[in-house]
């Protein structure tokens, strides 16, 4: 159903108090560990989480995508909450170019996302281009250009995402599609939900 952003994490980071904090004390002397020795930056940072093996990771979030599919067709919305990593991040904009962003429970998801998703198309076909960057073993950063059809009506779009692997299962958490702003909140969605099938109307 959905696919989502790393960019949404930027935006959290750059108005943290930690990162206020940091930008404060810029010019302190470099952080040290309990003992008072600098830290070993070696062992911290993206270079000390490199991707063991991109090429089966990349296999392993085109088989989620396609999974995703399945379940929207088969309107198990069950198993497709099992596939978020809760809060979930999810932005968008309106009409006028505003963004909007928001973090989501679990109830607060499934009071949105539910009655939605148990009236998914059954018609519904999805072809995807994937835009995948493997940032470590447990997060992945990509960007869907989709192709949808369903009541003989087709649509394009393009959304991005943020994954995380917890306990050995890749899960969504952040994500961004345009144009949802508009919408009430109880029909703010992703390719495929309420929202499209009001167009096709």
């Amino acid at each position: 159903m959905m696919r989502r952003i790393a960019v949404a994490l930027v935006s959290l980071v750059l108005t943290s108090p930690a990162w206020a904090q940091d930008q404060e004390h810029q010019h302190s002397p470099p952080a040290t560990g309990g003992s008072g020795t600098p830290m070993d930056m070696s062992k911290m940072g993206p270079w000390s989480r490199k991707p063991t093996n991109e090429a089966k990771t990349r296999k392993e979030i085109e088989a989620w995508v396609k999974e995703g599919d399945a379940l929207m067709k088969r309107r198990d919305f069950e198993a497709e909450l099992a596939r978020a990593d809760f809060p979930v991040y999810m932005a968008t904009d309106d009409s006028k170019g505003v963004p909007k962003a928001e973090t989501y429970d679990r109830q607060k998801y499934v009071e949105m996302m539910k009655p939605m998703f148990e009236q998914m198309p059954t018609d519904m076909q999805v072809n995807h281009k994937l835009g995948i960057t493997v940032l470590s073993d447990s997060l992945v950063n990509f960007t869907d250009d989709y192709t949808m059809t369903m009541g003989g009506q087709k649509y394009s779009g393009r959304n991005a995402g943020l994954l995380v692997k917890r306990d050995g299962q890749w899960k969504w958490k952040a994500f961004f599609e345009a144009g949802w702003g508009d919408m009430p909140p109880t029909a703010v969605g992703g390719s495929g939900t309420q929202g499209e099938q009001e167009k096709s109307k």
